[in-house]
């Protein structure tokens, strides 16, 4: 009996996972049903009450009642629809001076009469009240400083200054609107830290937090000493209990990403995937985890196929060395952005597999430091000769090409130091030109009438993720640069398909686990003219 495969184990596996995680997800969102009448508790939304939002501010999370700020107060008339409100926030003295600052919402019942003594601490002694504390700054670099290079070189200055406090421009909170009778035995945890009862009856408070969902790092107002007042945008959204459970499961899982080492601008590109409806994330999350997939099916297939390489017959090796080149320029310039780490990680395992690969076909011997002899076949020197000449070809166009973009963006482009400019000017060579050095295999494959040498399985899975990652130039943020070379790959994997269907398959076909077979050179020159 034939055993299963690598690839159809994982496969398996994660198709069996992803069907675990989707039947997670509707458990978690089913609201736990009442068993036993004594057990259940009821909404203090089935009274109907009217209910009203109250805001202070304070430099601390936990003020004393002589340093909160009132700001606000607003009448929800609907609470089952969304409703904003533009606010004008003194700031305190201590936020000025690069402080922090928290905002203080209460949700309660509306006054009847205008209450004109001190509603802080009416509030907080108020047993029908419920409240949440929003973090409203963000400690932020300063913006890069850009010069001329040449006119003002001798002056840059390093681009090192402190954080420095902004404020969010939304205040965003929501509330559990659907009026569950919620069992006290199955309450899920993250919702259980939300509910408080009402009295002595069997009632729980409106469900009432902070959505930080709709916190968002670039939309923030940067202040110094001389701010007094900021606009901040209160935003109120109603949830239902599918929406609370994935907000709650969510802000959780975020937390954990940043214990992990995971920066702020990680977590906002997150975000950005879920302001969306839940079908369109429901895409999202099974397109990610094919991608993920097939990046592990390339990387295996990719290392198991140069670790059985013995010869390089019929693969061009100065695309080898350029895309492990490239690669790590293309590296760099991602750290030099600060790019999302879900973009950085799998170009970091990209780029050791290419150095790797250089490995493979320049041997080192590593005792005495010095390059192996190289003994190579017909195959290889005859393929050897076609890189040698489209590379040839290649250079008249190429190099112009990237020496002529460097200059231009050094004399008429501001930019950050010499370092990024070199860095830049590289990058733009990899991106615009750099597709150039896939066409010598397209060339060597042209002059051999073959396709055979190729590994094709990691082909096909590498081809199937340049599609997705042209669905996800367009959610995930990303440098344009980056973005525009996600749709260059499109055109030399259609000229490779091309080549595949327009050169016959024979047995002579080299197999990614099979050693290629070395031809007489009677038949080798027979089978290249």
């Amino acid at each position: 009996m034939k055993l299963p495969s690598f690839t159809t184990i994982v496969s398996v596996l994660f198709l069996s996972y992803l069907g675990n995680l989707f039947y997670s997800i509707w458990v978690m969102v089913q609201p736990p049903l009442c068993t036993s009448e004594g057990l259940c508790l009821k909404s203090f939304l089935l009274r109907k009450p009217n209910l009203e939002l109250t805001i202070f501010v304070a430099p601390q999370s936990n003020p004393r009642g002589t340093e909160v700020i009132f700001v606000n107060n607003f009448l929800l008339p609907n609470y089952n629809v969304s409703y904003e409100r533009l606010m004008s926030v003194e700031l305190p003295r201590l936020t000025k001076q690069n402080g922090t600052l928290y905002a203080h919402v209460f949700l309660s019942k509306a006054q009847k009469t205008l209450y004109t003594g001190d509603k802080w601490t009416k509030l907080l002694t108020d047993p029908e009240t419920v409240y949440t504390l929003v973090p409203m700054f963000i400690y932020k670099e300063p913006e890069y400083k850009i010069f001329q290079l040449l006119q003002d070189g001798e002056n840059v200055k390093r681009n090192v200054e402190k954080p420095v406090t902004h404020i969010k421009a939304v205040l965003s909170v929501s509330m559990l609107t659907e009026p569950l009778h919620l069992s006290q035995i199955h309450m899920p945890s993250d919702i259980y830290q939300y509910i408080r009862l009402y009295g002595k009856k069997q009632e729980y408070l409106p469900i009432f937090l902070y959505n930080s969902l709709q916190d968002r790092s670039f939309n923030i107002t940067k202040i110094n000493k001389n701010t007094t007042h900021v606009p901040i945008l209160l935003r109120y959204e109603p949830l239902s209990y599918t929406g609370l459970r994935i907000l709650t499961q969510t802000q959780l899982a975020m937390v954990t990403l940043l214990q992990f080492g995971f920066k702020n601008k990680d977590i906002d590109e997150i975000k950005a995937i879920f302001d969306t409806n839940h079908y369109l994330l429901l895409i999202s999350i099974i397109v990610a985890f094919v991608h993920i997939l097939f990046d592990f099916l390339a990387f295996k297939n990719d290392i198991s196929f140069w670790r059985s390489r013995k010869s390089m017959a019929g693969l061009s090796s100065r695309l080898v060395l350029w895309r492990a080149f490239s690669q790590t320029v293309v590296l760099l310039y991602l750290f030099e952005e600060k790019a999302s780490m879900l973009i950085i990680v799998p170009s970091v395992i990209s780029s050791i597999i290419e150095i790797w690969k250089v490995f493979k076909i320049i041997p080192i011997d590593w005792k005495n430091l010095k390059l192996k002899q190289i003994t190579l076949n017909r195959a290889e020197e005859d393929t050897k000769k076609i890189d040698a000449e489209s590379m040839k070809y290649l250079s008249y166009v190429l190099y112009p090409l990237c020496a002529s973009a460097a200059i231009y963006s050094l004399i008429y482009e501001p930019q950050k130091s010499w370092y990024s400019w070199s860095i830049k000017s590289l990058v733009n060579g990899v991106y615009a030109f750099g597709f150039l050095f896939m066409l010598p295999q397209l060339f060597i494959n042209y002059r051999l009438k073959s396709v055979a040498n190729l590994p094709w399985k990691t082909f096909m899975y590498k081809a199937f993720n340049t599609f997705i990652d042209d669905l996800f130039a367009f959610i995930i943020p990303m440098p344009t640069a980056h973005r525009l070379a996600c749709f260059r790959d499109d055109i030399v994997f259609l000229i490779y398909i091309y080549q595949r269907w327009l050169y016959p398959v024979d047995q002579s076909r080299f197999d990614e686990d099979v050693e290629i077979p070395e031809l007489p050179s009677e038949e080798l020159k027979t089978k290249t003219d």
